[in-house]
């Protein structure tokens, strides 16, 4: 165990409070005038009906004061207890253990999950907030949009991710009826929207490398996600004809039931890994199946050596670079020895020493170790030397290819490196970025000039980006500024980041365009210009290439088409230097093509271009000079040493291919889990009512001590405290069955990750309560089941975040749960501007009965005894209740839940319309896709836009 001072701290200083707050009650009401001396002789007041019994103020004496400490120090010793508790107990290794197996595995996965995305909110809302810097607009609530919208693909990434390494899966032993014969398909057609993939025949070998080209858009992620069971099970997409993996039928097999025949490399591996370490994301699979803990750790120390990654084990996966991550996802893919290996787009964002490595491990996993590996890439040249067999999509369909040639670029790139003779638009002079005392530039000089493309190329962690960032912000707004050491000088800067979807915070193109106008005017001061300006920038920069500027959503746009918006929403103002980093991740020739075009009349319109890429044969094509960068230096004066060639190390032996036996999978050997049944509904309502009164109860004891016997109510304290978090267990449990399916424990991890960090964000700032704006959001969208979880496992989380699990937690997990739960309860056919009519005035009810529910089975150890407001054991309900009411009022109703109540409804007016349809762009419906034997399978993801704009976003990275 390790010992974390900071909880300790927090708990000092709430117990601090608590025993001042006891002192002032005494004070104020009467209740600490015992004995001499006096310190102050107040007049005492006493209060009119209903509160005659309380009298206002009074003597104060040292006696008194000294009386009202003591009476304090038993709980505020117990708060000192559980700070010393959250101190030393890791909370969060025990969300990973009982993920493991057991009663709460769903829960406790979705946990998890919400742990490890932490970081990745921490880096989005980083990045948000320097897009919007770039922009030029004030980082406000509406940058809650952008950071949501991250989240939501990440959570997508993320369920994909859980479900195809065997989450909610029967346990079986994952071997099929043909275990040697990895992938067959015949007459195959993989359907998703108004988009339809034919594949006539396509079967690739063990040992073997099969590469799928084709443009952007064309279907190849259609079709490696219908091999992996994502496009049926999943997308909501359909497959047809025979499509078989290890000799299961796909179609019927969902990912989860086939997580050890197939290992699965999606695109941009880092956003969807699901634990927050290198060794837990291997093992996870592993974990999944309930494989022994010993075995698992023997298995996960093979595969990193294999491999090459075991340096990395202990690593957070949020430090990795982008080709380790490559490599730590390719470990996960084939920890469980896998026959089948789909890769999509593993070599995209990658400098050539990674490349290289990459290639060599998938040649080691075909060719030594008799995997079949299917890939899906881009820059297929590179794939020469250990492919196999060429497909490409043509015509709406995956048929045979050759070998690409590498593309010829010698000749342009010799001629490209003239420096222009006119005078520099942007200098930079011995410019030095650090960051967390680890520099990440220094000594970097450059000149740009008028109409020219520059590149600045180098490998991984070169500082490229870091580089491009301090000379966007060293120029803000025209003014000469310097940065951790050197100088910048130049005219007007913009910036396209490598995250430039961030730039984007409307739901339509069109409203990104008329937005972007309207910044333009208020930069000129109000002066008025043509409308459709934007779209007409739009249309000029996009050239040939046809993109929507409508009613579509940017981010169901193509990639280049997403890029080429960008460029136009960072070129209104036509600024005298563009840079773009990584303009061409994931693009193929075509789209790479569109934005050369734009990038070109971006120069033409006077600009200095400066790109920050690895793509040579694109620089070498745009004719740019280039600008080399290694080690945080500009430019460089070093070659980069060659790397030395990684050779993986194989497995000992291949095993035989097993006999053609069908084989059951609910088996129970070892490695293998039999899956808990899920609780019958009717059962499931009825523990969730009963333990939700219970709750109730517990809450409310002070208020039912009048109807019990004289001799319980002295107990009845220590009840409510005792049944809160046990009626907390029973509804977790009796809803662990409601989070099998992996997307809706992505979905409530990543957006509980939020709620968690904009609740501990907010912590000290008196009523503002800023999490109610998600909780009533996403139980508005995801409905009554989804809130009460969502506001459960927030405040589990944040209660672990900053060690503040105690007593109190069970009834701050029920108080926020209702909140979410009541606003999916909410009428259903309301919608428009008459629905965030209704969700504001439901944020005024629940913020006020938030506050009076967490006041009230607290308000008699608040105050103790012997004041006028105090609680009173046996005395009517009716003096109790006034009491009780007068405390509120004082503490809280007036204060903090009325000042909740405002920033809840002014954050729902602000960004409630743009967040509900971002969620309901991926809402969840359960049991849209049947399961093996006609059963009622998991979630999918149901999207509310168009068609056309579920294809875009299915076919596009």
């Amino acid at each position: 165990m390790i010992f974390r001072p900071a909880p300790l701290r927090a708990a000092a200083a709430l117990a601090a409070v608590f025993v001042a707050a006891r002192v002032l009650y005494r004070a104020l009401f009467n209740g600490a005038g015992t004995g001499t001396p006096v310190l102050l002789n107040l007049p005492p007041l006493r209060l009119p009906a209903p509160y005659a019994h309380v009298v206002f103020l009074g003597p104060v004496s040292a006696p008194g004061l000294w009386e009202a400490v003591l009476s304090a120090l038993p709980i505020a010793g117990m708060i000192l207890a559980f700070g010393l508790l959250n101190a030393w107990v890791d909370v969060s290794r025990g969300f990973v253990k009982l993920a493991r197996g057991g009663p709460l595995q769903g829960i406790a996965r979705m946990l998890v999950v919400a742990w490890a995305a932490l970081p990745a909110l921490s880096d989005a809302a980083a990045s948000v907030r320097l897009a919007f810097r770039l922009r030029g607009e004030r980082f406000g609530p509406r940058a809650l949009v952008p950071i949501l919208e991250r989240t939501l693909e990440h959570a997508a990434r993320v369920a994909a991710a859980l479900e195809l390494r065997g989450f909610g899966g029967r346990g079986g032993d994952g071997k099929g009826p043909d275990g040697g014969t990895p992938l067959v398909v015949r007459g195959a057609e993989f359907r998703v929207a108004d988009t339809c993939i034919r594949v006539d025949s396509f079967a690739p070998p063990r040992g073997s490398v099969a590469v799928v080209t084709g443009p952007t858009g064309s279907g190849k992620s259609t079709v490696l996600r219908g091999l992996a069971g994502l496009l049926s099970h999943v997308d909501g997409g359909d497959i047809s004809g025979t499509v078989q993996v290890g000799g299961l039928d796909r179609a019927a097999a969902p990912p989860r039931e086939t997580a050890r025949l197939v290992g699965v490399v999606l695109q941009n591996p880092r956003a969807g890994f699901a634990t927050s370490r290198v060794r837990d994301e291997i093992a996870l699979a592993l974990e999944l199946r309930g494989m022994a803990p010993a075995g698992a750790k023997d298995r996960v120390l093979d595969v990193a050596e294999r491999i090459g990654v075991t340096a990395l084990l202990d690593r957070a996966v949020t430090t990795l670079s982008a080709g380790e991550a490559t490599l730590v996802a390719i470990a996960a893919a084939v920890v469980d020895h896998p026959q089948l290996l789909l890769v999509d787009e593993p070599l995209a964002d990658l400098d050539a020493t990674a490349r290289t490595r990459v290639i060599s491990v998938l040649d080691a996993l075909a060719h030594a170790e008799g995997v079949c590996v299917v890939v899906a890439e881009h820059r297929a040249h590179t794939l020469v030397p250990v492919a196999d067999s060429w497909w490409t999509i043509d015509g709406a369909s995956l048929v045979p290819g050759a070998a690409p040639s590498a593309p010829a670029h010698e000749a342009v790139g010799a001629a490209a490196n003239a420096v222009p003779d006119h005078p520099a638009v942007l200098t930079a002079t011995n410019l030095s970025v650090h960051r967390d005392g680890k520099p990440l530039v220094r000594d970097a000089s450059l000149a740009l000039h008028r109409g020219e493309i520059v590149a600045l190329v180098g490998p991984n962690g070169a500082g490229k980006s870091s580089l491009l960032v301090a000379l966007a912000l060293g120029t803000e707004r025209g003014r000469s500024a310097g940065t951790d050491g050197g100088t910048v000088d130049g005219g007007r800067v913009t910036l396209v980041p490598d995250a430039s979807d961030d730039l984007f915070t409307r739901d339509t193109v069109a409203g990104e365009l008329q937005a972007a106008e309207r910044r333009l005017q208020r930069r000129r001061n109000g002066a008025r210009f043509e409308s459709g300006s934007a779209a007409a920038r739009l249309t000029r920069l996009r050239g040939a290439a046809r993109m929507p500027i409508g009613h579509e959503h940017p981010r169901d746009l193509s990639a280049g088409e997403r890029r080429i918006l960008a460029i136009a929403l960072q070129t209104m103002d036509a600024p005298d230097v563009l840079l773009i980093d990584e303009p061409t991740r994931g693009l193929d020739p075509s789209a790479r093509a569109a934005v050369s075009s734009a990038l070109c009349a971006a120069a033409e319109d006077g600009a200095a271009v400066l790109i920050a890429t690895h793509d040579l044969d694109f620089v070498h094509g745009l004719g740019a000079r280039i600008l080399p960068m290694r080690d945080g230096v500009a430019p460089a004066t070093e070659a980069p040493p060659l790397p030395e060639p990684f050779v993986p190390r194989p497995r000992p032996a291949l095993p035989a291919p097993p006999s053609p036996v069908v084989r059951e999978p609910s088996g129970t050997g070892d490695g293998q889990k039999q899956r808990r049944p899920r609780m019958h509904r009717a059962a499931e309502l009825t523990v969730l009512a009963a333990a939700n009164l219970i709750a109730l109860a517990a809450f409310c004891w002070p208020l039912l001590a009048a109807a019990l016997p004289q001799d319980a109510t002295a107990a009845l304290p220590y009840a409510a405290l005792a049944i809160a978090p046990v009626a907390a267990v029973a509804v977790v449990v009796s809803l662990d069955g409601s989070v099998r399916s992996a997307h809706t424990v992505a979905l409530l991890g990543v957006l509980a990750a939020v709620g968690s960090a904009v609740r501990v964000a907010s912590t000290g700032v008196g009523g503002v309560e800023a999490v109610f704006i998600l909780l009533i959001l996403a139980g508005r969208a995801f409905g009554p089941r989804f809130g009460l979880l969502l506001g459960a496992a927030t405040i589990a989380l944040s209660s672990t975040l900053w060690g503040g699990i105690g007593p109190w937690t069970p009834f701050q997990i029920f108080a926020c749960g209702w909140v979410g739960a009541g606003a999916g309860l909410l009428p259903r056919r309301v919608r428009g501007r008459a629905e965030l009519w209704m969700l504001a005035g439901y944020c005024v009810v629940s913020s006020y009965l938030f506050g009076l529910l967490l006041n009230l089975w607290f308000w008699p150890f608040a105050v103790g005894a012997g004041t006028g407001i105090s609680y009173v054991p046996g005395a009517p309900l009716g003096t109790n209740l006034s009491s009780f009411l007068l405390y509120s009022l004082l503490t809280s109703t007036a204060g903090w839940d009325t000042l909740r109540a405002v920033t809840t409804v002014i954050g729902i007016a602000v960004v409630g319309r743009a967040v509900l349809a971002s969620l309901r762009r991926v809402k969840p419906v359960s049991g849209s896709v049947p399961g093996p034997g006609g059963q009622a399978g998991h979630s999918v993801w149901a999207h509310a836009p168009s068609a056309s704009a579920r294809k875009r976003r299915q076919l596009t990275p």
